[in-house]
């Protein structure tokens, strides 16, 4: 079905819904977070009663995004009847939380995502593996609608489009993306905020935790792998949270002879590793293999009471054997 024919099949599902559910992934992104809030800015403008939801607060570098008291962190509503679900970015069924109870009682459920692991779960799914994000496709979806993003969810959504893209650095970066950032820019993104919080600022507590993370880089397989591995007492010395290893994995792509670049993270109860690839390697059907998903150049996954040297042991196996395949 192409993008037309989706977006009218979206666009009768918001005009039936009245009462709507709206939630991205667990521990949100800028692209996750900025969709739920642009969506439910949306659906309130088309006069609908909205509950917006993230199973998890944001990191810090995220509290400038407008409207983040609208959003119900964490929080279930009580009364689960909702009649559509507007699912952002969630690949699976529970990618969002535990939405058990409102798959069963919804009528309809929106799921809009980009990943090329993305499953079709919902009554209407516009899965776009070739979008930069999802804030992509909800910039398109304004446009279809003929309404205009005003500069809060502008701010949101050019929040998603330079988040995913790394700043138009990533291969997903395409002349369709920068004209919806352009659209953005237009209708009044809040830019200066953006690049000031996102990419000038960072803690103390973070430099010094992305110095330890340096140290402990490691080279394999001829030099085409990087791997960084921070266990629970790195964390532990700078008090610092291990959500905060943003952009931490992708400062070894910059190492010519790398391919990929691992980052694994040791926390209480599971190991956290994130990707990256130069873009020979599909590091998407990597973290695939564990669970996980994402795109080519920029996955991750994670496993539930899993020790962290063994993991490490799979995980540097599968790349082996993916770089073995290289030309």
């Amino acid at each position: 079905m192409n993008r037309l024919e989706l977006f009218k099949q979206i666009k009768e599902a918001i005009e039936k819904g009245r009462n709507f559910f709206v939630s991205g992934h667990q521990n949100c992104d800028g692209d996750s977070l900025g969709c739920t809030l642009a969506v439910s800015s949306l659906l309130k403008k088309l006069g609908k009663n909205v509950y917006a939801y993230s199973k998890d607060r944001p990191g810090e570098d995220l509290l400038f995004l407008p409207g983040l008291d609208t959003v119900h962190f964490g929080e279930m509503p009580e009364n689960q009847n909702f009649d559509t679900m507007f699912l952002l970015e969630c690949s699976d069924k529970k990618r969002g939380g535990d939405f058990e109870e409102l798959f069963a009682n919804a009528k309809q459920i929106l799921n809009v995502d980009h990943h090329i692991t993305g499953e079709e779960y919902g009554t209407v799914n516009y899965i776009e593996p070739k979008a930069s994000s999802t804030a992509e496709i909800i910039v398109q979806l304004f446009e279809f609608l003929n309404i205009n993003p005003g500069p809060k969810e502008a701010t949101c959504l050019y929040t998603g489009l330079v988040t995913d893209t790394a700043r138009f650095l990533h291969s997903n970066t395409t002349a369709e993306s920068l004209r919806c950032s352009s659209y953005m820019l237009e209708c009044g993104a809040d830019i200066t905020t953006i690049n000031n919080v996102l990419y000038n600022t960072r803690s103390y507590k973070e430099i010094k935790l992305l110095g330890r993370a340096l140290e402990k880089l490691v080279l394999h397989h001829d030099k085409k792998t990087a791997e960084i591995t921070l266990k629970e007492e790195d964390f532990k010395d700078f008090k610092i949270d291990p959500r905060y290893t943003q952009g931490i994995v992708s400062r070894p792509v910059k190492i010519p002879s790398v391919e990929v670049s691992v980052l694994l993270r040791e926390e209480p109860d599971r190991v956290a590793v994130n990707l990256r690839s130069k873009g020979k390697i599909d590091v998407s059907a990597i973290a695939y293999k564990f669970g996980g998903g994402g795109h080519a150049r920029a996955a991750g996954f994670k496993l539930l009471g899993a020790k962290i040297e063994t993991v490490k042991k799979d995980l540097l196996k599968e790349i082996k054997e993916a770089i073995s395949k290289l030309k």
